[in-house]
């Protein structure tokens, strides 16, 4: 296996580099980010390379790619450097954790990232550039397109289909048999009972504030 240059050089990246390098058979040569985010020259002891340069310094013919970025702009920015970087030549590697459950056959794509005690049934399948973090479901039969980003502790129930670029937040809930449109963002929380449309954003009841202190419940 080649070794992985991981395009960012915040949060998603370090754990990336954490996860590639106590997780997997890869081992991490550099990071890349676009020369006016170059903070500074190294990152855990490994060189953070301009992405006008990394062609050069870390050519696809020797090296793979992983861009490890988050959700800004409904995860349209990693998007778009996913694109650019396969239209550099490189191939895009997945994460999957060996702490995750994924049972043979399931269809999963490149420039994936699925941490621990992610369950993801039978017959579903991943797109490109998908974020899961810990600890979602994802059911029997349901597609989750590219670019999207699940938070941790999502459910989302057998025979769902979220279109592309869609976030949803921790704890949310999604039923059966429903679409989620394209760009959807769902809040922490939320529980989804039919299918939505394009750009729609949906959100969980807040915590409600009572009118005593914690002082006066009895059984606490």
């Amino acid at each position: 296996m080649r070794p992985v240059v991981l395009f960012g050089n915040g949060r998603v990246a370090s754990l990336a580099h954490f996860y590639l390098t106590h997780d997997s058979e890869r081992e991490v040569a550099a990071f890349t980010v676009d020369r006016d985010h170059v903070t500074d020259g190294t990152l855990f002891g490994l060189p953070v390379v301009p992405a006008d340069e990394v062609l050069v310094r870390f050519p696809p013919d020797r090296f793979d790619m992983f861009v490890a970025v988050g959700y800004g702009r409904i995860n349209k920015f990693r998007e778009g450097k996913y694109l650019q970087v396969k239209e550099m030549g490189y191939e895009l590697i997945s994460y999957v954790s060996s702490k995750a459950t994924v049972w043979p056959g399931t269809e999963i794509g490149d420039n994936c990232f699925i941490m621990e005690n992610n369950v993801i049934q039978p017959f579903a399948t991943i797109g490109n550039d998908v974020i899961m973090w810990g600890g979602s479901f994802v059911g029997h039969e349901s597609v989750i397109k590219d670019h999207c980003f699940v938070a941790s502790h999502v459910v989302i129930s057998g025979a769902v289909t979220i279109e592309p670029n869609c976030f949803i937040g921790v704890n949310a809930t999604i039923r059966d048999e429903i679409t989620i449109a394209r760009e959807c963002v769902i809040g922490a929380g939320a529980v989804i009972m039919k299918s939505t449309k394009e750009r729609e954003v949906l959100i969980g009841p807040p915590a409600r504030l009572l009118a005593f202190s914690s002082d006066r419940l009895p059984r606490i």
